[in-house]
């Protein structure tokens, strides 16, 4: 049942201000981390039905969604889905205590993973590095100059931030892209975990490293769709991936103009 401190208005905040919807199933739950966020100097909206769910997607258009371990475990709840449509929302699955429920959440595209004892205080740390993350990105694209990177059957668009694959479009997740795109940066070496990591992280974060190799797992399944016979990236045992000697033939790296709004 939601409280009537669920049931705010409906209004939009500042784009300085981070915002943040909370959707966790229990009401303490929901308050004690709505609290953490504020004082972390986001914007928060918190609620457990579904109907306010979607109306907040809309109209409060939070840049970060908390969830339970219920919606992404052990099959994807429509909520999310419906984030994951969503390419500028990120998303924290909250009390997922055993490997498989860590697994099984990263596995259907959410962003970030914890346990049930992790403190609120915790969860708007990493809300506030997800989202000052993903703005810092959007500021260097919008100054970059956006380049074409051809590897044989593989193109990545890192202006409009696409990777197609034979001339098809993959449904790269944010992360998935931000990943592949850093081992893209430099096709003829070995990219870290750790180096990953802080480049799509931020040097900050504390998490499981594994988180890395899900979602490049996930990419490759998405690549090798549109071309079963090549390996894209190749994981060095022990340090990290790289991409595989299949994307040097006829390679090709072509600047083109950033493309206008």
């Amino acid at each position: 049942m939601s409280s009537r401190n669920d049931r705010r208005p409906l209004v939009s905040v500042p784009d300085a201000t981070p915002r943040a919807l909370v959707a966790l199933a229990h009401h303490s739950d929901r308050r004690t981390t709505e609290n953490a966020l504020s004082l972390a100097g986001f914007s928060v909206r918190s609620t457990d039905d579904l109907t306010t769910i979607d109306a907040l997607l809309d109209s409060f258009e939070p840049e970060i969604v908390v969830l339970d371990t219920r919606e992404a475990h052990p099959s994807a709840d429509p909520f999310v889905e419906t984030i994951r449509r969503r390419p500028d929302v990120y998303s924290i699955v909250v009390g997922a205590d055993s490997r498989d429920q860590r697994l099984s959440a990263l596995e259907r595209g959410n962003d970030d993973v914890v346990s049930s004892d992790v403190t609120p205080e915790e969860i708007a740390l990493r809300c506030r590095s997800m989202v000052m993350r993903a703005r810092r990105h959007r500021a260097v694209e919008e100054v970059s100059t956006s380049k074409n990177l051809v590897f044989g059957p593989l193109s990545i668009d890192t202006g409009r931030r696409e990777i197609e694959v034979n001339g098809h479009l993959i449904a790269a997740t944010r992360l998935e892209y931000d990943l592949f795109a850093r081992l893209c940066e430099t096709p003829f070496e070995v990219t870290s975990r750790a180096a990953l990591i802080e480049s799509v992280w931020g040097p900050n974060w504390y998490g499981d490293t594994h988180v890395v190799d899900v979602h490049l797992s996930n990419l490759r399944r998405k690549l090798r769709h549109r071309a079963s016979d090549v390996q894209f990236m190749h994981t060095v045992r022990g340090v990290g991936f790289r991409l595989s000697d299949d994307m040097f033939a006829n390679r090709r790296l072509r600047p083109v103009a950033a493309r206008s709004a």
